[in-house]
């Protein structure tokens, strides 16, 4: 039984160690480049009803932005969290509430950055083709995971998220930074549509 533990620790241990070298995740610009996009992103709501909770998942989120209605653009990613009974986002209900968030967002110089998605309640990001926040279910606003991207070149990157907010209050957040600096608030102004 021992042997067994020592192989399973040290399973472990590799795993911890490959995942920990593993290459940033290379995103690919926009082709073409937006030319002169409005500024903020673009956004579609569905509303599954007042409570009782009606979403338990991204995977209904998922279902149900298939028959989401344009609403006002969102400002950028920079929704902190609310009061409960609060709106979400720039939707008129505070509960039950998908998402599905389109637009650009603009790295001015290339390399290795740093990128951290923060949620209320889930939440399925990505950036130029790369998965970059991921929480399934529901939690209080809070950090989903912090990932590692290779930005190759300046310009403008596609962004596609899917976000659901069940009840209780809401957040939609990102920071940022270039490997081993600072991570900061990702700023309004990098997000167009």
């Amino acid at each position: 039984m021992k042997t067994v533990w020592t192989g399973l620790l040290a399973m472990a241990g590799t795993l911890c160690a490959a995942a920990a070298l593993a290459a940033p995740l290379k995103l690919t610009p926009a082709n073409p480049q937006p030319s002169n996009p409005k500024a903020g992103l673009a956004v579609k709501y569905a509303w599954a009803g007042d409570p009782p909770a009606k979403i338990q998942s991204i995977d209904t989120a998922k279902q149900m932005v298939r028959s989401a209605k344009p609403g006002q653009p969102l400002r950028g990613l920079d929704y902190r969290d609310t009061d409960e009974g609060d709106p979400v986002l720039t939707f008129n209900k505070a509960f039950n509430v998908a998402a599905d968030i389109r637009g650009y967002i603009r790295f001015d110089a290339p390399g290795i950055y740093e990128l951290e998605t923060w949620s209320n309640d889930g939440i399925d990001a990505r950036i130029g083709g790369q998965q970059v926040g991921y929480f399934k279910e529901r939690q209080p606003c809070d950090a989903n995971q912090r990932v590692e991207v290779e930005v190759p070149k300046a310009g403008w990157y596609d962004l596609q998220i899917v976000y659901f907010q069940k009840y209780s209050t809401s957040c939609l957040m990102m920071k940022w930074g270039k490997k081993g600096g600072k991570m900061q608030w990702v700023p309004n102004n990098v997000f167009g549509y």
